[in-house]
């Protein structure tokens, strides 16, 4: 089972804002919105320089964040 992994954001009062309104407006929660953001481009990114190879990928170390299961 994957394991999710929580991670810290700092926005200013501002873009907070802005990201809540965004949310609202398309009726997604800020989460989602978040997630559906990060998805585009991590999609983007692979059509345009292709998809990191598994190995790297399993190299990469996240251990620094936490998990949300407990």
């Amino acid at each position: 089972m994957k394991k999710n992994k929580v991670f810290k954001l700092r926005l200013s009062e501002d873009m907070a804002k802005r990201l809540a309104y965004v949310s609202e407006a398309e009726g997604v929660s800020v989460q989602n919105q978040l997630l559906a953001m990060i998805r585009q481009k991590i999609q983007y990114f692979e059509r345009v320089k292709g998809s990191a190879p598994k190995s790297r990928l399993d190299s990469i170390d996240i251990t620094e964040f936490e998990s949300d299961e407990e």
